[in-house]
Formats: structure tokens, sequence, C-alpha cells
């Protein structure tokens, strides 16, 4: 038995329609019958299915975490040696994409975000702690010396100002025109996760970048530094972006 089947029988054994359990957890009847189905291709992405799973199997008196565990085992066969992965809908492989985003924060976004904050602590920390002098009982790293030479030899007086220092603030204002799951960082560290009513606002603000996870693009409006920003997608497909200083006018409205 599936799921999708444990789901639908336990909740007729309950005599609970569809309809009071979206008005409960505020999850779309759509969703919930996509479950009942075991329907992928009409599932979100991992970070709110997972959500969805616990809420609906709460509901109708299932375990929550047994029917998550079980829906994973359900949804990925088991690989066959000298064989590719395989994969049962267009969702399984952002599934795992998903998986890596919430449990290690390793999305390729965050990834990018990380570096950048490395790159920039790095080339401050050389421009703002020159080499000490020859006598000194400690010198510094051989690298920090290609820093100097080619200052002296352009004739500057004046090192060069760190790259993430000339990019201005960013600040995003998220606001619901309808229900819809935001998951949020900020310079790589997570800020928002919930599902976001009708009405409910959220600023997020960064110095190197802001990441979005949006569950319905179509209910979800922002602002970058004031400005509006363009629709993220089509409605029910969820879509991840990164905005920084240098790309947030691509993001903007035209």
């Amino acid at each position: 038995m599936t799921i999708g089947e444990e789901l639908r029988n336990a909740r007729r054994a309950r005599g609970i329609t569809i309809e009071h359990i979206a008005n409960v957890t505020k999850i779309s009847p759509s969703v919930l019958r996509a479950l009942e189905a075991d329907d992928l291709a009409k599932l979100p992405g991992w970070v709110f299915t997972r959500g969805f799973l616990k809420s609906f199997a709460r509901e109708v008196g299932l375990d929550p975490d047994r029917t998550v565990a079980t829906f994973l085992i359900q949804i990925t066969p088991p690989q066959e040696p000298d064989e590719a992965p395989a994969r049962t809908s267009r969702d399984v492989g952002e599934l795992h994409d998903i998986v890596e985003l919430e449990e290690h924060s390793t999305d390729l976004g965050q990834m990018i975000a990380v570096a950048i904050i490395v790159i920039a602590a790095v080339v401050y920390l050389g421009v703002h702690n020159p080499p000490a002098p020859a006598h000194a009982s400690s010198s510094p790293p051989a690298v920090v010396v290609p820093l100097e030479q080619p200052v002296a030899t352009a004739g500057f007086s004046t090192p060069p100002t760190p790259v993430a220092s000339e990019s201005p603030d960013l600040t995003v204002d998220l606001t619901a025109s309808g229900p819809c799951w935001i998951h949020a960082t900020s310079d790589g560290e997570p800020r928002v996760q919930r599902l976001m009513n009708a009405g409910d606002r959220e600023t997020v603000t960064a110095r190197v970048a802001v990441s979005l996870r949006v569950g319905d693009p179509a209910a979800l409006t922002f602002a970058v530094n004031g400005a509006a920003g363009r629709p993220l997608g089509e409605a029910g497909r969820p879509v991840t972006v990164n905005i920084t200083p240098q790309n947030y006018r691509d993001y903007l409205a035209r």
C-alpha cells in the first residue's frame, strides 16, 4: 500500500473530508489530493512536501515521521549495479537538491554567497593588515607581498577598496497575497522559513546576497531596495532565486 493510499484510507476511516483538512492545516486541497494520489508531478519541492505530509498524517492519526520515511522509500527506487539512478518523475531530481538545501544549506545560491563572503574577507584582511617591518619577530605570509608591490609600482597612495564594501545593502520586502511557503537566507544564514498567508509580510536584509525559495511565486510580491520586483514564476511551480547588489536590477519590474 502506498503512502497516498494510507492517507486516504485513514482520512475516510475518520470521516474527514479533504476540505476539512485543508481548512485546519492551511494546505491547498489540490496538494492534499496529489498526496493521496501519489502524484509527484503536482507536488512542490521536498521542503514543502515533507511539511505537508507530516501535517496530513497528524490530522488523520498516522505517525508523521514514519509517513515521511516511507514516502522517501516509495519515491526512490533501488539502484541496480552499473546503472544510473532511476527517477520516477521530474520532481525526484529536485527532491534531492532540496534535501541538501534544508539539511546542510549547500544549494548553489548559498555556496556562492558563502564563497563571496570568504573572498571579501580575505581581500579586506590583506589590504588592512600591511606587512610588518623586516626585523619583526614574525613576518606576514609571502602571499601578502604582491598586494603591496603593485601599489608601490603604480604609484597609488592608498590600497584598493574591497569589492564587498562598495556594494550597497540589500533590503528585500516580501508580501503574500495567498498561502505561500518561503525559505529565505541572508548572506548564507537562514532568516525566514514558514508558510506565509495573505497579508503577511517579511523583510530580509543582506550585504552580499539574499536567497529565496518560493513555493508559489504567484502568491508572492516583493520589492528590492524599495523598487517593485517582477513576477518570479508561474503559480504552483517552486522557484529559487539569488539576489545580489550586482544583479538585483534583473529582478525589478520593467
